[in-house]
């Protein structure tokens, strides 16, 4: 597994996860995943505002949703597009995340590369690859990012088009994602 994380917002998180996708798409049967941890069940949107309705329309400890739908323009249609083979949404409660991506794992074949988008799968998961995505020239990090950039074994910074590390560096070798020797 590769976690891909982001201090914040439009960061090129789930650009990168797509270029990834599409590079290894046609050798390996990639699973695309996004987590989605929710912190309270108040109903309040963390980011302020009224919100999308992802964390207060949570029913139950964590979902697990099934993309399927090519045509919409959210992360989890992106990376169907891209070429992940399938490609879930997990929105879980923070307290429940062990619980949830232990649930979501039994729907996945054991010899899938996966693809992650999150900050807070890092905690209880430790990926072949997490790297940490950022506004380059940005001063901003969400705390879910703060609390685990620290195991970031790269940090990608993004000015909006392009990146400052090259994707073809990465590579899946005997199932397992890695930077190539000497470029970390």
């Amino acid at each position: 597994m590769i976690i891909i994380g982001a201090e914040g917002r439009n960061a090129g998180k789930t650009e990168f996860a797509c270029k990834l996708i599409n590079k290894f798409k046609s050798q390996h049967n990639i699973i695309g995943i996004k987590v989605t941890t929710i912190l309270k069940r108040d109903g309040k949107c963390p980011r302020g505002g009224e919100g999308c309705g992802v964390c207060s329309s949570l029913k139950g400890n964590y979902e697990i949703t099934e993309e399927k739908d090519l045509s919409l323009k959210k992360d989890t249609s992106r990376l169907l597009r891209a070429g992940a083979e399938k490609v879930f949404w997990l929105r879980v409660m923070k307290s429940n995340l062990h619980e949830g991506f232990s649930a979501l794992l039994k729907m996945i074949n054991s010899e899938s590369i996966l693809v992650c988008e999150s900050n807070s799968l890092r905690h209880i998961v430790e990926p072949g690859l997490f790297l940490m995505a950022r506004v380059k020239n940005s001063d901003n990090c969400k705390e879910s990012a703060n609390e685990v950039k620290m195991f970031a074994d790269q940090i990608i910074d993004f000015d909006g088009s392009n990146y400052n590390f090259d994707i073809n560096h990465i590579n899946i070798f005997n199932g397992k994602w890695m930077i190539n020797a000497g470029l970390i």
